[in-house]
């Protein structure tokens, strides 16, 4: 009886933290542009995000872009639960090159949202 509780405690235990951790890697595709700031240098571009909906926070991002590429950014939720803020962040530091032209974000569906491009003048602006 006792290693009956015991196994029925452990598998509890293991779902539980399955699923606390679980979630920080579902992606988040409802991140929207608050704000962005490039370095003096150029060589990176700082960008302050939110969520779309009122549950949720954001924890880092996968850039699968780059380059001569668009940047096509893909982010990911907090660990701890679908409301957690374990290991939340909201600004992020993006290196560019200098061919860098474009900076995408995820949607759903497998699609992309532009956020912010290099104009002719060679600053980052938003689309219209």
């Amino acid at each position: 009886m006792k290693r009956k509780i015991i196994m029925v405690l452990l598998i509890v235990v293991a779902v539980a933290a399955l699923w606390l951790i679980g979630t920080g890697f579902m992606e988040r595709t409802d991140v929207y542009l608050a704000d962005y700031s490039v370095s003096p240098s150029g060589e990176d571009i700082t960008l302050h995000v939110g969520i779309g909906s009122s549950m949720g926070y954001t924890r880092g991002f996968r850039d699968a872009g780059g380059g001569v590429k668009s940047h096509y950014l893909h982010f990911y939720q907090a660990f701890g639960g679908f409301n957690s803020a374990l290991g939340a962040k909201n600004v992020f530091v993006l290196e560019l090159d200098e061919d860098d032209n474009e900076i995408c974000f995820s949607r759903p569906g497998g699609g992309y949202q532009l956020v912010l491009y290099r104009d002719e003048t060679g600053q980052w602006v938003r689309p219209e």
